[in-house]
């Protein structure tokens, strides 16, 4: 009786198993929601607009801008322009037009175009920089140099919905030990000697557009890796290495990230700081840096930045999940409507990580104070001359940028500059301002048309009427689309499934 039980058990264990097997394999090949690319054929002619000249800081009422062959062709009053008669004419009456956004600092991962990808169209933001590529090739998760290209191709030949990346950035130098978690990398991905990090340039030489560096990188080898990256012509971004002081960073680096580096390297404490990295006993005493923060420090890192023209990505919404990691103001944000499970569990992995250091109220409120102080020494460094640019870092892509500039905002910056940030900067930083973050004749056609004036809040970024990308037209009708299309994938069995299954074949630990 008991082996005929056990034999039952044992048949009903290998049906549930198979029965999985079965759904497995199904999601893997299930179609997903789909959103197609729009392909506008005709002129189109946005009427009667107010434009948004960020670059000035002002509104020209009653203008009418004429759309062609993927440019901006004619900007000018609406009595001035005859119209052809094929145009696709968009009502731009009391709304208010300005060049779409930029993200410069994201992830686009190996399964954002199963995500979320589409969301940087639906939300204005047509370009953008990405932060890492794959070490290697077939990575599941991080996208290589050539998923990039792939992509942005597409992208600009109307075939996918999803934004141009002007800018690749490799695998990220963090010093010893990486090369050792991840099967077949190079010995040099270790970065250990200065050798090596000139082989690690010239290893993303011709496949990338910047080198990130990190944390842990020595100050030999990081001087080494700059000095390598100058002669192939590499930019280098990134992190400050903590071991070298940020004075000395903003000479070599095109861009440093996250706020909290001007902390690390405001306080009577920083040089002692940066010498413990050697004696791998680094430890932040955020409260100290807090309490002895020194004014005339950080003015001279904002100094330094500025001579040596070092751009600024604070990513404030880093920060800020870290100070409210617990409240509902992150986790019950409305931005995770298009988070997939998978990946929500790994960022709140990441979150309870920092809380879960020290969750005493004293050190949770030390880490809401640091992520303020954060804001007003971004406020201060763009009011010091440094150039400052919208970065998220974050979980979603698109919508966060929005996030992001209301994030500077309140750092001090006023919503028109904010909007450059994220328009005219970003271009600048990229030599590309013959092309983008104006309305204005001869530049690429990637526009947003919006219900409220920006200049009086910077959160009328997001009453979105229209997107122009590419010189195609996303209507109100389509944007909702693309917003439907999102949640579906981030509910989608199948999504899960397909991101498990590029691990399954492609297992790499990072």
């Amino acid at each position: 009786m008991m082996l005929r039980m056990l034999r039952q058990a044992l048949l009903y264990l290998l049906m549930l198993i198979l029965l999985l097997f079965v759904l497995f394999a199904v999601g893997v090949f299930w179609p997903i929601a789909t959103v197609d690319a729009i392909k506008t054929n005709a002129p189109v002619a946005i009427v009667n607009a107010s434009v948004v000249d960020v670059a000035a800081g002002v509104i020209l009422s009653n203008q009418t801008v004429l759309i062609d062959q993927k440019r901006i062709q004619i900007v000018g009053s609406v009595d001035e322009i005859e119209l052809p008669q094929n145009a696709i004419r968009v009502d731009g009456e009391n709304r208010f037009l300005m060049p779409a956004l930029w993200d410069m600092h994201t992830h686009v991962y190996k399964v954002t175009p199963l995500l979320d990808m589409p969301l940087y169209i639906g939300y204005g933001v047509t370009n953008v920089r990405d932060m890492a590529s794959c070490p290697k090739a077939n990575d599941p998760f991080a996208a290589c140099p050539e998923d990039f290209k792939r992509w942005t191709a597409q992208a600009n030949n109307d075939q996918l919905v999803g934004p141009r990346i002007q800018g690749i950035a490799s695998w990220h130098v963090n010093g010893p030990g990486i090369h050792k978690k991840i099967k077949g990398l190079p010995d040099f991905f270790g970065v250990a000697t200065e050798q090596q990090a000139r082989e690690f340039v010239r290893y993303y030489s011709g496949k990338v557009d910047a080198i990130k560096v990190y944390n842990y990188i020595a100050p030999e080898v990081y001087f080494a890796l700059v000095d390598e990256a100058k002669k192939v012509g590499v930019d280098v971004v990134g992190h400050r290495p903590l071991a070298i002081s940020a004075i000395e960073v903003a000479k070599h680096q095109k861009s440093i990230e996250h706020a909290r580096f001007i902390l690390h390297e405001s306080f009577p404490g920083s040089a002692a700081l940066r010498e413990s990295v050697a004696k791998g006993a680094w430890s932040e005493d955020r409260r100290q840096m807090l309490d002895q923060h020194d004014p005339q420090m950080a003015a001279a890192i904002f100094s330094a930045m500025k001579e040596s023209g070092t751009w600024y990505v604070p990513t404030h919404l880093t920060r800020r999940v870290d100070a409210y990691g617990e409240d509902a103001l992150i986790l019950e944000d409305p931005i995770l409507r298009y988070l997939h499970p998978l990946m929500k569990w790994q960022w709140l992995e990441d979150v309870n990580k920092v809380i879960s250091e020290d969750p005493s109220p004293i050190a949770r409120q030390t880490y809401r104070d640091f992520y303020h102080k954060g804001l007003e020494l971004t406020g201060a460094a763009h009011r010091a001359g440094v150039k400052v640019l919208v970065g998220t870092d974050y979980i979603v892509a698109g919508i966060t940028v929005h996030d992001e500039l209301e994030q500077l905002v309140m750092a001090g910056l006023t919503p028109v500059e904010a909007l450059r940030a994220a328009t005219v900067l970003p271009a600048e930083y990229f030599g590309l301002q013959e092309q983008y973050g104006a309305v204005a004749p001869g530049m690429f056609a990637d526009l947003i048309l919006l219900n409220q004036n920006p200049l009086n809040d910077i959160r009328n970024t997001l009453a979105i009427e229209s997107v122009i990308f590419n010189g195609n037209l996303y209507d109100r009708n389509k944007l909702d689309e693309i917003s439907v299309v999102a949640k579906k994938r981030a509910g989608s069995w199948s999504v899960g499934c397909k991101i498990v299954w590029e691990f399954i074949k492609n297992p790499v630990g990072y």
